[in-house]
């Protein structure tokens, strides 16, 4: 149970609390999930796209830091089933 007051163990948007920048990501719809790739363009970055399987605070194989973007912050996908037609 949770209260209004209570504080989250982890801040929704990281940039804001000190935690790295976001990057530029596109969400990708696959079987039963959503994931998310992620042009690797920061000062530490190496120009590839990476690919995450959720959001927040990551690393990437080339040892870049960034926030990847929840999809409700950007108005995106929530994650839920795909709908018909």
């Amino acid at each position: 149970m949770s209260s209004p007051e209570q504080l989250e163990l982890l801040p929704s948007d990281p940039p804001r609390w000190g935690g790295p920048a976001a990057a530029p990501a596109e969400p990708i719809r696959t079987q039963g999930r959503t994931e998310f790739a992620v042009y690797c363009d920061g000062e530490d970055g190496c120009g590839m796209v990476h690919r995450h399987i959720s959001p927040g605070v990551r690393t990437a194989p080339c040892g870049a830091t960034y926030t990847v973007p929840a999809p409700d912050n950007d108005g995106g996908d929530r994650g839920g089933p795909p709908a018909d037609g």
